[in-house]
């Protein structure tokens, strides 16, 4: 027995998942010098948590058969899920780390173009094309239009830079000096394994495994991912106290749940309404998180007394994403 949400109500949930997404990153302003890599560890370990005791919880409401006997139904998607969850996991962890090095602005508009259309054709090859007139050239126009919003926004971002620096030139010569063909690499391997989510969500849905199933299945690969991975980083570089804040205080950790309930719990709703609008179009619907970063950052701020010239191409950057909705609003989700 499969549930699935009427197709306003998936829309409705599939872009507050994107809000959530959008938003999580914003504890890493309240952990002061706590290492990125142990928020992405601990977000994944509390995932886990989180989304098995969901899983058990709706599981006598959603599914007739037993957990195992649909996981077993198909090892082959089963394991296909699994290593899209470690993958995404994966990414992240680059993606954070890369954020840390060269900042927000750059890490993301070298991996969201790329992201983007790596995540796009992974989905379309492993449930088919929309069965929508013209659906190539919308999906083109839509991904286009979602690509040129998110480096509007960024160049909104570097403009807001240059108006507080007065163009000393500090900026590029910090950037000259932290961008290394390790950073760039590292950026690059975060847009490829990060379409973990298109390869695990996307497979799931094609053979019609219970979204309760794939979700599970997601984070129990993310948990493995991040905790192999997380775990031989950690010993390497001796980092296992300053990761579990021995003598000091835990309020990064705390801060992880928060994060763990924003992407995850956004990665719930976003799954569970996936079937009602197809993994395609949902992974478009998701590219709206990006959009959030800067609504964030306009509550904290962060454009504030910047010149008209940068609120203008703000305004321009975030209207491009809405522009994007439209577009998806001609598919038909029949």
């Amino acid at each position: 027995m499969t549930t699935y949400f009427p197709l306003g109500l998936a829309i409705v949930l599939t872009l507050l998942a994107a809000s959530m997404w959008g938003s999580w990153m914003q504890i890493v302003k309240h952990t002061g010098k706590y290492p990125i890599e142990g928020i992405a560890f601990f977000l994944y370990v509390f995932s886990f948590v989180l989304v098995w005791a969901v899983t058990l919880i709706l599981k006598p409401f959603l599914l007739t058969e037993s957990i195992w006997y649909h996981v077993s139904s198909d090892w082959a998607v089963s394991f296909k899920i699994l290593v899209g969850g470690a993958m995404m996991s994966m990414g992240l962890l680059f993606s954070l780390t890369a954020m840390s090095r060269v900042g927000l602005l750059l890490s993301t508009a070298l991996s969201g173009a790329v992201g983007t259309i790596l995540g796009l054709i992974i989905s379309i090859i492993e449930e088919g094309m929309p069965k929508t007139d013209n659906a190539l050239l919308l999906l083109i126009l839509c991904t286009a239009t979602m690509i040129a919003a998110s480096f509007v926004c960024n160049y909104a971002s570097i403009l807001r830079d240059r108006d507080r620096a007065g163009e000393t030139g500090v900026k590029k010569e910090k950037q000259e000096k932290t961008v290394t063909f390790k950073v760039i690499l590292m950026i690059a391997l975060a847009a490829i394994l990060t379409t973990g989510w298109s390869v695990g969500t996307a497979a799931g849905t094609a053979s019609g495994f219970p979204p309760i199933i794939t979700c599970a299945l997601m984070a129990t690969g993310s948990f493995i991912g991040m905790t192999v991975v997380g775990s031989i980083m950690f010993t390497i570089k001796k980092e296992w106290k300053e990761i579990l804040c021995i003598g000091r205080p835990k309020k990064p950790i705390a801060l992880s749940v928060i994060a763990a309930l924003c992407h995850y719990g956004g990665n719930i709703i976003s799954i569970y309404s996936m079937p009602g609008i197809s993994a395609t179009l949902s992974f478009l619907f998701g590219r709206t998180s990006a959009v959030w970063t800067y609504f964030w950052g306009i509550y904290y701020k962060e454009f504030a007394g910047v010149k008209k010239r940068t609120t203008t191409v703000l305004i321009l950057g975030i209207a491009l994403y809405f522009l994007g909705l439209v577009f998806l609003g001609f598919f038909n989700y029949s």
